[in-house]
């Protein structure tokens, strides 16, 4: 039986999802990590030719990455890419009309690991200098991005943290008729004007499985979204222990969602949590409809040693890639 699998990682503060499309390619949204946990590497040890039968697409293990918005915690496992070729995926989504805040913050940042990671994406993310030559057939029923206008975010608000956030790609992902909705970090002003877009509408309607926006916060919320997703069976939150931020309680009234029986529970949710659990989520969709969540446990993968090969791997590498073929959108 065909299916979509999609691992949302404990990542603390920070994102990265991973999906098996029915179709067997992988799919990457934002590739964030914790201290000694590579999403990457986990996904290079469990999905691989010999293992859950992922395909891999023009020699790639991932065929697609969507960094949702041009913030670290959502890209800072990006050096793992460079300890084997063919973990760089094959497309690549990013706001090329925000990558001079990276500049900025690259002169600002005094910690030299953050400015590490900042230094690593944007040469990453040159490296896809050419346009997307073949499509990738997911098998999935619908399947859409979509962010609001540079100039729109600009409105909102100059401080440019915020129109990073609002300029964060809203994914929709359908399968079986049930669908996941990934809306990065965008703020309760961009989605005020993200509800004016058709597009982003279409992708909100019907939202099943509702991975909230900027971690949970209060500020990645507006009370109208129902208007447009429906009423959501349940509301995932990426977040780290010791943030007293998140959980706003909007997502926890009866009246904003379902409610749904995760596996191994004895009564429904309408929330869960990386942060409350301290592990990572998968959930499974299944050809027939029927569904499932389940937590589960990504332990630290990455000792010192290796986080310190990771960097001397990726400053050889950066210079290899600049021919490679990538996805260039924004």
């Amino acid at each position: 039986m065909n299916q979509l699998e999609c691992i949302i990682f404990n990542v603390e503060h920070g994102f990265c999802a991973l999906i098996k499309s029915p179709n067997d390619y992988g799919l990457m949204i934002d590739c964030g990590s914790r201290q000694f946990f590579s999403p990457i590497k986990w996904a290079r040890n469990h999905y691989n030719l010999n293992h859950n039968n992922i395909r891999y697409f023009e020699g790639r293990r991932i065929a697609e990455l969507i960094i949702s918005h041009l913030h670290a915690d959502h890209f800072r496992d990006v050096g793992s890419f460079y300890l084997n070729k063919r973990d760089k995926p094959k497309h690549l989504y990013r706001d090329k009309e925000s990558l001079k805040f990276i500049d900025q913050k690259v002169k600002e940042e005094k910690d030299p690991k953050r400015r590490r990671v900042l230094t690593q994406f944007k040469k990453f993310q040159a490296s896809y200098n050419q346009n997307i030559t073949k499509e990738v057939d997911w098998g999935v029923d619908f399947f859409d991005i979509r962010r609001i206008s540079y100039s729109d975010a600009e409105d909102i608000s100059s401080n440019r943290d915020k129109i990073i956030n609002n300029r964060s790609y809203i994914v929709g992902i359908e399968y079986a008729g049930k669908k996941i909705l990934f809306p990065g970090d965008i703020e309760k002003e961009g989605w005020e004007k993200a509800f004016s877009y058709q597009s982003i509408r279409e992708i909100l309607a019907g939202t099943d499985f509702f991975v909230t926006s900027h971690h949970g916060h209060e500020s990645g919320c507006h009370p109208d979204i129902l208007k447009y997703a429906g009423k959501p069976r349940i509301y995932i939150v990426s977040a780290k222990s010791g943030d007293d931020n998140t959980y706003y309680d909007f997502y926890s009234k009866p009246e904003n969602s379902k409610g749904y029986m995760v596996k191994g529970d004895i009564k429904a949710s309408r929330l869960i949590s990386t942060k409350k659990h301290g592990k990572s989520i998968k959930i499974t969709i299944r050809e027939d409809g029927s569904n499932s969540i389940e937590l589960f446990s990504t332990h630290d993968n990455l000792s010192r040693n290796q986080q310190k090969l990771v960097q001397r791997k990726t400053r050889r590498a950066v210079g290899e890639w600049g021919t490679q073929v990538g996805r260039i959108y924004g």
